[in-house]
């Protein structure tokens, strides 16, 4: 069995991959400009490589067996390290090459995903970054099994046993309709926002965990109304006034501005998340993975010191 995995070809396993992603022989045929026939004989070699079927196939395209999602969870992550190793042999000069996958929270894309791009295509622009939103459990996996090469998340930096970096501390405000009294100069105690009807994400996300551990500390039970795990919908919840939620300013702050939302501080004692940058061990970083992570600092820096990110940096 190990003999033959190791004549398994490379570039069978990136068509492999591609298939699984598009779900289509012909879409991964079309986008990666190869003959139809040949890349389904690559499949099937590979299929016989492995010993058993890595697809069902149907009308409608092809989808991965048990098999075969075992085996593109095992392989995803080492394709792209191999991928990025040539990115970064081929690319020697100072401004790096290649993709470069990073992970981040919804609420931090709002406010950095956009001018983190800008600043990328200004000063690495033979680099693609792929920016990936992903709830907190969902990039530690990834992160871990090298689907994505590096990761802003919710702290503290302790809970984690990989490699992180402190990155800021932000407080978390009481976010409404526009129709509610909030008023950002009067602070809101959380034994009266679980008194409130709360539109929160599900149990496992990292927003919700520090929002209970704050009610948690002061002894009293959340009302939660509402369970949305998509950003969007959870402000569009709280807009059609159908309850509250807790959110860091940075993330809703053209809604707060146009009068579709409105916020005020919690108080007695603040909730505070804390972001932190998860990578690799330092000797695993590409020199592209470098360039990315010193210009999400530098971004994140540049927003902190202007005041558009209402943040106290760790750095």
């Amino acid at each position: 069995m190990i003999e033959r995995c190791v004549q398994v070809d490379f570039r069978r396993l990136e068509h492999f991959l591609k298939i699984a992603e598009l779900g289509s022989l012909s879409r991964a045929a079309d986008r990666m400009r190869i003959a139809q026939p040949a890349l389904s004989r690559q499949m099937r070699i590979l299929e016989e490589e492995a010993g058993t079927p890595l697809f069902y196939r149907h009308r409608r395209g092809m989808q991965l067996t048990p098999a075969g999602e075992e085996l593109r969870q095992h392989i995803a992550g080492p394709v792209r390290q191999v991928r990025q190793a040539f990115d970064d042999i081929r690319n020697r000069s100072a401004e790096g090459g290649g993709q470069i996958a990073l992970g981040v929270p919804p609420t931090v894309s709002y406010i950095l995903a956009g001018r983190l791009a800008r600043r990328v295509a200004e000063q690495a622009p033979n680099i693609s970054l792929r920016i990936v939103e992903g709830y907190a459990g969902h990039l530690i996996d990834w992160l871990q099994r090298g689907e994505i090469d590096v990761a802003l998340l919710y702290g503290p930096a302790s809970d984690f046993q990989m490699n992180v970096v402190e990155m800021l501390y932000e407080e978390l405000v009481l976010v409404g309709p526009s129709s509610s009294a909030l008023d950002p100069a009067v602070q809101v105690p959380i034994q009266d926002i679980v008194k409130l009807p709360l539109v929160l994400p599900s149990q496992s996300h990292g927003l919700r965990l520090i929002v209970e551990a704050a009610a948690r500390k002061a002894g009293v039970p959340l009302n939660v109304r509402f369970e949305a795990d998509s950003f969007l919908v959870l402000k569009e919840l709280v807009e059609f006034g159908l309850g509250y939620t807790v959110l860091p300013l940075s993330s809703m702050s053209r809604e707060v501005d146009a009068g579709i939302l409105r916020y005020a501080p919690i108080g007695h004692p603040p909730v505070v998340r804390q972001l932190v940058l998860g990578m690799p061990r330092e000797e695993q970083l590409t020199r592209s993975t470098r360039i990315i992570v010193r210009l999400v600092r530098e971004e994140i820096k540049h927003l902190v010191d202007s005041g558009v990110w209402k943040a106290q940096l760790q750095y």
